[in-house]
């Protein structure tokens, strides 16, 4: 079975042949990222830790316990407002002009086949060939929901991300940034590879080491373009081309985007790809 999701445990498990990636819905309803990597069993929520670190925003429910922050947890998809300072992947602004949210899991389902993404590219298969989980998460004030989409193309060792947002409240709400996926990495000294050009002279590959801090790299010019190829890699300092570890990203998009790599305080990493945030503004009205 490709898709695990034991409830009672708060566990989503996505296997392929060679790779598992996990998922836990955390006490207070955060969707935290667990593992994506070599295929493995069992519950790997051991691997999250709980410590008091100063300066660290709490949520509201957490009371006096000092332990819980989103800003040092690794998100399956953070949001701008709710405590974690990093580079999230979504942002928004109520009617009022308010910029934040505060995502919350509220179910997760699935059934055979891939998902479909009406008018846009996609990567397609047969009903037999994939898997696809849904997963909504839920800004209880402005009732804007977020809709993780993932496809798992088990034989392939493939998993396909997007996001659909509803706006189920009463009142307009601002888009801001939605990036299509997200990634955070809890340990780990990492390189990221990117490929730039120019006209006759395309995807030139450039690999760095990941700093302390953000860095980015995209297009403005209403065109994926030959300046910046939609694809990044992380990959594990010794890393070859014959063997070692490395995750890409792949946006199949062909307007501005931006992919973004982000090492934090506590050594963690994380990644992300979407459409250009830069003047983006979408207005998404009720229903």
């Amino acid at each position: 079975m490709a898709v695990i999701y034991n409830k009672e445990k708060g566990l989503i498990t996505l296997h392929t042949a060679n790779t598992t990636y996990q998922m836990k819905v955390g006490q207070f309803g955060h969707l935290y990222h667990l593992y994506y990597g070599e295929r493995t069993e069992g519950d790997l929520s051991y691997l999250l830790t709980f410590f008091d670190r100063g300066y660290a925003v709490n949520p509201y429910e957490a009371g006096e316990d000092r332990t819980v922050s989103m800003d040092v947890q690794p998100m399956e998809y953070p949001c701008y407002g709710n405590g974690d300072f990093r580079s999230p992947c979504f942002e928004m602004k109520d009617a009022d002009g308010v910029y934040g949210c505060d995502l919350r899991f509220v179910e997760c389902s699935a059934e055979k086949g891939k998902y479909s993404i009406p008018k846009l590219p996609a990567v397609y298969a047969e009903e037999e060939e994939a898997e696809t989980v849904k997963i909504v998460l839920k800004d209880e004030l402005t009732g804007v929901e977020v809709e993780l989409y993932y496809g798992v193309l088990e034989s392939l060792d493939v998993i396909t991300r997007s996001v659909r947002v509803k706006n189920t409240g009463n009142k307009k709400v601002t888009l801001t940034k939605v990036y299509s996926a997200g990634m955070d990495f809890m340990g780990g000294e990492y390189d990221v590879l990117h490929f730039h050009g120019r006209h006759c002279m395309e995807r030139n590959l450039e690999r760095t080491s990941i700093i302390v801090g953000n860095q980015s790299f995209g297009s403005r010019r209403g065109t994926s373009s030959h300046q910046h190829n939609p694809f990044l890699i992380l990959a594990e300092k010794e890393t070859t081309e014959d063997s070692g570890m490395c995750y890409g990203m792949s946006l199949l998009y062909s307007g501005s985007f931006r992919c973004e790599t982000e090492k934090e305080q506590y050594g963690q990493t994380r990644m992300s790809i979407g459409i250009q945030d830069e003047m983006f503004e979408y207005d998404l009205l009720p229903g």
